[in-house]
């Protein structure tokens, strides 16, 4: 199950970052493992953008229940593992209720990961000179590699404030999120991406080869 978004990232990536980039890893695991890759949600939580052209953005009560139709559809299916490959930020929340409420009976469980946090932590914090963001260094390399095509290095612009407190807010959301962007994309290259999402991909076969195993991701102590 694949969850992303399609919002605004700056002018010089695609609105559908948050969607090309687990494709791209749902796609590839597929070809490598026994998985089964359903298509990908392409509209997700994108409040925090609605300001900006492009974004189209689902209400948590409506993406929470989506998710739960999709993941019971899944375990009628007989499947006891699903794991919720997410590329967005604004996704978590709802993924968690929805599956709190999909695994409230029988044996199943859903894996969230939520790649760009959970997946090639060791590799990001090797290649990358700038912290993770939106439309940053990060996004911004992992896209290069995926589809160069895509992106506009001509529009490339660099942006983040910072603030203190959590500041939420309908009116001031161009404000705390200049043209999109939170971060620097301007240090970003396509070898940094390569890095990023092959070690990605080594990480979600492991879990795989874990859940067909029938063993949960835990570490104990």
């Amino acid at each position: 199950m694949i969850t992303g978004a399609t919002e605004a990232h700056g002018t010089h990536l695609p609105l559908g970052t948050d969607m090309i980039l687990p494709s791209y890893l749902g796609n590839h695991i597929a070809e490598k493992t026994n998985a089964i890759v359903l298509p990908a949600i392409p509209f997700g939580d994108s409040w925090t953008f609605i300001p900006f052209r492009g974004t189209i953005a689902i209400s948590p009560i409506t993406l929470t229940k989506f998710y739960v139709d999709v993941m019971e559809s899944v375990f009628r299916q007989g499947f006891r593992f699903l794991i919720a490959l997410n590329g967005h930020g604004g996704n978590e929340g709802s993924l968690r209720q929805a599956a709190s409420i999909a695994t409230s009976s029988d044996e199943r469980a859903v894996i969230v990961v939520n790649w760009w946090k959970d997946l090639a932590a060791k590799t990001r914090k090797e290649v990358l000179e700038t912290p993770d963001g939106h439309a940053a260094e990060d996004e911004t390399s992992e896209v290069l590699f995926v589809r160069p095509d895509l992106v506009d290095v001509s529009n490339v612009v660099s942006a983040r404030v910072e603030t203190k407190y959590r500041i939420i807010s309908g009116v001031y959301r161009e404000e705390l999120m200049p043209s999109a962007i939170y971060g620097n994309p301007k240090a970003a290259n396509e070898e940094k991406g390569k890095a990023i999402i092959e070690d990605a991909i080594n990480e979600l076969i492991e879990l795989i080869e874990q859940l067909e195993k029938g063993e949960l991701p835990i570490v104990r102590d």
